[in-house]
C-alpha cells in the first residue's frame, strides 16, 4: 500500500492537469491519498469524474490555528524571491479566484501602475468608488471581504500614509507591468 499526502488547495496543484494526474493515481488499487484543503472553493477543482476517481472521504478537521506556516511560504514567494516567482505566484492565486475578484485586483494593479513607481497606495474609500464605477462590487462589505482574501494570500498590503490607511500591491513596478501584460 502506498500513500500520497498533499495540500490540494495549494496554488501549484490548482490546475486541471495536476488534478487529473492525482485523480488517476488515487484510482490505482492500494494507493491512498491523504489531502487537506483550506480554501472554501477548493472542491470546485473536481468535476464528477475526478470525484469518482478520488473517492474522497470528507472529514472536517478545523484546528482554528493561525496560518503561520502556510502564509510564511506565500510571503517568501511574493516578497523575498525573484520577480519571476512573484509574478508566477500572483498569477496562480488569481487564476483560482472569481472573475470579479480578478477584476478588482486588476483595477488596483492598473491604478498602481498608472500612478508610477512612487505610488504610495489608495484609500479604501477611493478604491471602493473605483470598484463601484466598474460594477465590480455592490457594497463596501463585498470589497472588504475580497481585500481580506487578497491580504491572506499576500497579494496586497496596507500601510499608513499621512494618517490614512492605503492599499497597495507589494511588488516592483516592473513586475506589476509584466503581470498586466500577461493573460492571467
Amino acid at each position: 500500500s502506498s500513500g500520497i499526502n498533499a495540500e490540494y488547495g495549494g496554488a501549484n496543484l490548482r490546475n486541471d492537469k495536476a488534478q487529473q494526474v492525482l485523480a488517476e493515481l488515487a484510482a490505482i488499487p492500494h494507493v491512498h491519498v491523504i489531502a487537506t484543503i483550506d480554501h472554501i472553493n477548493a472542491p470546485l477543482l473536481w468535476d464528477e469524474y475526478k470525484c469518482k476517481l478520488f473517492n474522497w472521504l470528507w472529514s472536517d478537521c478545523t484546528t482554528y490555528s493561525p496560518y503561520t506556516d502556510e502564509t510564511s511560504i506565500e510571503s517568501s514567494l511574493m516578497v523575498k524571491q525573484s520577480g519571476a516567482i512573484a509574478l508566477s505566484s500572483m498569477t496562480h492565486v488569481l487564476r483560482s479566484l472569481t472573475p470579479n475578484a480578478r477584476g478588482i485586483f486588476k483595477l488596483l494593479a492598473t491604478f498602481q501602475q498608472d500612478s508610477g513607481p512612487d505610488f504610495q497606495g489608495i484609500t479604501f474609500q477611493d478604491f471602493y468608488i473605483k470598484c463601484r464605477e466598474q460594477f465590480l462590487v455592490n457594497s463596501d462589505a463585498t470589497l472588504r471581504t475580497q481585500l481580506t482574501e487578497f491580504k491572506d494570500h499576500m497579494l496586497i498590503k496596507t500601510r499608513s500614509v499621512d494618517g490614512a490607511e492605503v492599499l497597495y500591491i507589494p511588488v516592483e513596478h516592473q513586475i506589476l507591468q509584466q503581470f498586466l501584460e500577461s493573460d492571467f
